[in-house]
């Protein structure tokens, strides 16, 4: 393994390990699946230098939120005028601020509130 490789890959760890931990829990970890994809040695080698140093120049982005602070989102979309307690209430759960109980789940889908 070249000096280059080694820098970036480790440069490339330091930043996954940046990463927060997912809020809802996936089949698969992006997070995870990359730490052991630039872990090995074997894989990195494989990856050309300019390669890695374009995945290194995403991962950075994607860390410090580039995109999204770059294209903001209004208002508009992220409480939207038509039922906004059901877009709120999918929110809350996906950040596990609180959990629907099983009656007020069926009060929901009967009363559609």
């Amino acid at each position: 393994m070249s000096k280059a490789h080694a820098e970036i890959s480790q440069k490339i760890v330091g930043l996954l390990k940046t990463l927060p931990k997912d809020r809802i829990k996936h089949y698969a970890s992006f997070k995870e699946i990359q730490l052991e994809r630039f872990q090995n040695k074997a894989l990195v080698n494989q990856i050309s230098e300019k390669d890695l140093h374009l995945q290194y120049l995403s991962l950075r982005d994607l860390v410090n939120d580039k995109y999204r602070n770059y294209y903001k989102l209004d208002d508009k979309l992220l409480r939207p005028k038509g039922n906004p307690q059901y877009y709120e209430r999918l929110l809350s759960e996906i950040k596990g601020e609180k959990k629907e109980t099983f009656m007020s789940a069926i009060r929901t889908v009967v009363f559609g509130k």
